[in-house]
């Protein structure tokens, strides 16, 4: 009985001066690990925007603001702005910052699919570049503080059916309905982050 319990000694130390051992080799390939990782992040230079976030998106329609195929403003139009953008105190433009924050507006124009893909992405321009016109008219902080973008009709509202033949009255009704929807002006109020990562 005696040596049963001598001989179980020295294989128990063994077991945990093992233990021990393992443990040391591991907690010395994880700090390799880490010191690898942030020599890697030195190495590639990641330029990241933080708490960037959207306010506001407002999708106005395109034939209430715009004649068909033009780019000049119609008086209802006028009168959209004017509501979006004015107060009983003035304009509700206000671009002040705190240095870490910068509010920016960017106007996406956006048309049908009938018409050539280049004139229709210089209509979704034009009409931007209207509308950017049209705000300017409530501050004159817009232009440090304005996108514009022009989508033709790349990014549709609503996807418009691909028919083939004579059309039936409701067919017709359904075409003119999406195409209406897709032509557009949407602004998008956002804040940006002016605090980098690099």
């Amino acid at each position: 009985m005696k040596r049963f319990l001598k001989r179980e000694r020295p294989d128990r130390n063994r077991e945990i001066w093992q233990v021990i051992y393992i443990d040391l080799m591991t907690n010395i390939m994880c700090f390799f690990v880490i010191l690898w990782s942030i020599n890697q992040g030195k190495k590639v230079k990641i330029t990241e925007t933080m708490g960037d976030h959207t306010s506001r998106i407002v999708s106005l329609p395109g034939d209430i603001i715009f004649a068909p195929g033009k780019t000049s403003l119609t008086t209802d139009g006028r009168t959209v702005f004017q509501k979006l953008f004015s107060d009983d105190a003035g304009s509700v433009l206000q671009f002040e910052s705190n240095g870490l924050m910068k509010r920016l507006l960017v106007i996406h124009g956006h048309t049908d699919g009938d018409g050539k893909k280049d004139e229709n992405f210089h209509l979704g321009f034009g009409r931007a570049l209207a509308s950017y016109r049209e705000i300017t008219r409530y501050s004159k902080e817009v232009p440090d503080h304005v996108v514009l973008c022009s989508h033709a009709d790349n990014s549709p509202s609503q996807e418009v059916p691909k028919l083939k033949g004579k059309l039936t009255p409701a067919q017709k009704d359904a075409l003119a309905k999406a195409k209406s929807k897709n032509r557009r002006i949407q602004i998008e109020d956002t804040l940006v982050s002016q605090v980098r990562n690099e």
